[in-house]
């Protein structure tokens, strides 16, 4: 096994494979975040009142949250613990994403979509930092370049599932599953969390 960069504790294989596949499903949760919803804008009109404009800011503000949430947990994750910030992200994303399922009018499911979007950018953020900490410097150039591969691909499935979920519950069925899922990892996260560095 080769030796780990200078100050990281190298883990056994199959934990740090865990480890890494429990960030990608984290990042691309995060990515899923705007192709989810894509299929179900031109519906928020008739569901929610409001107008096409204002629907398309559904889009705008959560990557403008996710821009702004880029920076936020860059400067936080440089000050504390990256697996502890990456709960708490994931628990502010499933929270907001349920509220949205729920939410009454256009503009309030606007605003929510923006926290959304500062939630999600987290993993983004810590999970590099925390696969070079997982392996060699040559293993964590693969690690990183295979999870790069992988999110390539959630621009493509996500639009596609983002219809199924329409056509199978509305416009509030992405937000559901976005929810429960952003949950749930962040449930794993934390009961799993000694296996990230």
């Amino acid at each position: 096994m080769s030796s780990a960069p200078e100050g990281a504790t190298e883990l056994p294989k199959p934990r740090a494979l865990a480890a890494t596949a429990l960030l990608i499903a984290c990042t691309l949760l995060g990515l899923a975040g705007t192709d989810l919803v894509l299929p179900a804008v031109p519906a928020l009109p008739a569901a929610l009142g409001g107008n096409a404009a204002q629907a398309q800011l559904v889009l705008a503000t959560f990557a403008a949250g996710t821009g702004i949430g880029l920076v936020l947990f860059g400067e936080i994750g440089a000050r504390h613990d990256n697996r502890r910030i990456l709960v708490i992200a994931l628990g502010l994303y499933g929270a907001t994403s349920l509220a949205a399922a729920a939410a009454p009018t256009l503009p309030v499911l606007v605003l929510l979509r923006f926290l959304q979007g500062v939630a999600a950018s987290c993993a983004a953020v810590v999970a590099p930092g925390m696969v070079r900490a997982l392996f060699s410097p040559r293993g964590a150039m693969r690690a990183i370049g295979f999870i790069g591969s992988v999110e390539s691909l959630a621009p493509a499935i996500a639009p596609i599932i983002g219809v199924w979920l329409l056509h199978r519950g509305g416009w509030q069925a992405s937000f559901l599953v976005t929810g429960v899922l952003a949950l749930a990892l962040a449930v794993l996260v934390a009961v799993a969390g000694r296996i990230l560095p």
